[in-house]
């Protein structure tokens, strides 16, 4: 199509206008049908991300990350490549229904680590211990995002939960 057009503009001197009206218009119908199939296919796409058997993908696939929250390789492609499918599939099965698969894997791993910070055995457990526990690599990274997703830092939680 951009060929097509490319050459529409190099020659429209060599035409009358009668006939450059008449191809602009027949460029113009092409590309409306050109884009009424895309935005048809992405639709039926995003159609089928939503039918039982994406949802039934999505269940399998959340409860795969829940089984390997401990994984610090845990990612995108490593969830992808255990159930054969592509990064972008993946991606799409979660924001067909509203999430990220990085905010789903951080915001499960944060519930687990709050979990753990609760409990009275794991009173003298170290917040950086509970946090590599669960997959995280960075205490400051998970300091912040636990302050971020529950408004207090994670010692602060630890404390709260021991009293």
């Amino acid at each position: 199509m951009s060929s097509v057009l490319v050459t529409l503009a190099t020659e429209a001197d060599a035409h009358g206008a009668e006939v450059i009206g008449q191809l602009t218009r027949s460029a113009v119908d092409l590309l409306i049908v050109l884009m009424m199939e895309l935005l048809q296919a992405e639709t039926d796409r995003s159609a089928s991300l939503a039918t039982p058997g994406g949802r039934d993908m999505l269940h399998q696939i959340k409860a795969y990350i829940d089984e390997h929250l401990t994984d610090p390789d845990l990612s995108p492609r490593t969830i992808a490549r255990a159930h054969h499918i592509s990064v972008r599939y993946l991606h799409k099965l979660f924001q067909s229904h509203g999430a990220t698969v990085g905010n789903w894997v951080r915001q499960r791993r944060l519930d687990s680590c709050r979990t753990d910070l609760s409990r009275t055995f794991n009173r003298n457990t170290t917040v950086a211990a509970v946090a590599r526990r669960w997959g995280f690599s960075s205490p400051a990274h998970f300091s912040r995002s636990f302050k971020e997703a529950y408004g207090m830092t994670p010692r602060e939680w630890q404390s709260l939960a021991a009293s």
